[in-house]
């Protein structure tokens, strides 16, 4: 049979078709914008920024639109105007205290093998690290890659190692001042460090009282979490969503508080960490039905002095991870530390990449940063890979 030219061009058109969409997504209430809200059908995903602007692109034309508190819209590309208004869930029913949480959780241990990957497997990923000093941007760093995991979760069997992840960057920009002025370099997480860190964790023990409410029609519970007054130095609180279904954790949130913590010492530097915050989400796969880690966010707050306390100075970094093609059969080769940090990690720039990459869209502020940064009549000396 033959297949003309002409033919083969109309098939590469339909079949590989993008539609695209760029929006905001505010609060239905007071129009204040929403972060970390999860646009996604079964093949694409990414999230809003802290404007709560985002580019969606993906061959299909459903999209499903949802922050946890909040109802889920599922639309199509051509339904979505260029604001979306979430409204605030209203199914929730009252809290309760839970006295005995080993009846839920157990469910939750049973199921673990059943709903997500307890085996090696592959994904993309883009990492963005943003670092705060005093308020103020000083450091912004987006790296795409491929991910080899040696598992999602770490059961009893699995002991972690810095070997559990192998990394291959295919993309990077950074940007950023070396030091502040008091001649503190800011050290950021690694791999490895950050990949645990967006480990789901046990915060059910016998130090925590918890809390379950249950709503989308008794679908989801909320399972809360909070340390008991007894732990005053340290308060640890949050909540899991659980999948009353299938007894899937979906999402995590957690913050841990220090009260008093000491300080560390480097040279004549003296920090201590003031407040953690962490937000995972996971996504159940049309393929494979396991859920993966599709969106992360963490957060930490240093608080910075000298021996003479003759300064302090409030350090605020985070880190946001999304994830695709999660379980695909293509190649890692390692071309990174897993080890490293990840500011001292060099890599190329490529400006056509940037200009198109839609999967964590710069803030104004981080726009505003990145090209002032790049000015040579710059005061403080900035690293950068930025090549325009």
């Amino acid at each position: 049979m033959k297949v003309s030219f002409f033919t083969f061009i109309l098939f590469s058109i339909f079949g590989y078709s993008q539609n695209t969409l760029k929006a905001i997504v505010v609060d239905n209430v007071d129009n204040s914008p929403l972060e970390f809200v999860g646009i996604f059908n079964t093949e694409n995903h990414t999230v809003t920024n802290e404007d709560g602007r985002f580019q969606f692109s993906s061959s299909l034309d459903t999209i499903t639109i949802y922050l946890v508190g909040y109802d889920k819209i599922r639309t199509t590309f051509q339904k979505v105007s260029d604001t979306v208004y979430l409204n605030k869930s209203v199914l929730k029913l009252n809290e309760v205290t839970v006295t005995n949480h080993k009846t839920l959780w157990q469910k939750i241990g049973d199921s673990i093998r059943s709903n997500y990957p307890i085996y090696p497997y592959k994904e993309r990923f883009f990492l963005r690290g943003v670092l705060r000093y005093n308020g103020e941007i000083t450091r912004i760093q987006d790296i795409q890659g491929k991910l080899e995991r040696r598992t999602l979760l770490y059961t009893k069997d699995i002991v972690p190692s810095t070997k559990d992840f192998k990394v291959e960057l295919t993309n990077m920009r950074k940007v950023g001042l070396a030091k502040d002025e008091n001649q503190v370099y800011f050290i950021f997480e690694t791999f490895y460090e950050l990949f645990m860190n967006f480990t789901p964790i046990n915060a059910t023990g016998d130090a925590f009282n918890l809390t379950e409410s249950t709503f989308e029609n008794e679908r989801k519970t909320k399972l809360g979490f909070h340390t008991k007054p007894e732990f005053i130095n340290e308060e640890v609180k949050g909540h899991y969503i659980i999948n009353n279904t299938n007894n899937a954790i979906e999402r995590i949130y957690m913050t841990v508080r220090y009260k008093n913590n000491p300080y560390n010492k480097d040279g004549d530097t003296r920090f201590r960490t003031v407040t953690i915050k962490k937000e995972m989400a996971l996504s159940k796969s049309s393929n494979t039905n396991k859920y993966y880690l599709a969106n992360a966010k963490y957060e930490v707050k240093v608080e910075i002095t000298d021996d003479q306390n003759s300064y302090t100075s409030l350090y605020d970094v985070s880190f946001i991870l999304t994830t695709t093609d999660n379980e695909g059969s293509f190649e890692v080769k390692k071309n990174v530390s897993a080890t490293k940090d990840l500011f001292k990690i060099n890599y190329s720039y490529d400006q056509n990449f940037w200009k198109g990459q839609n999967q964590l869209l710069l803030t104004e502020e981080m726009a505003n940063f990145i090209e002032n940064a790049q000015d040579p009549n710059n005061e403080f000396k900035v690293k950068s890979n930025i090549k325009n």
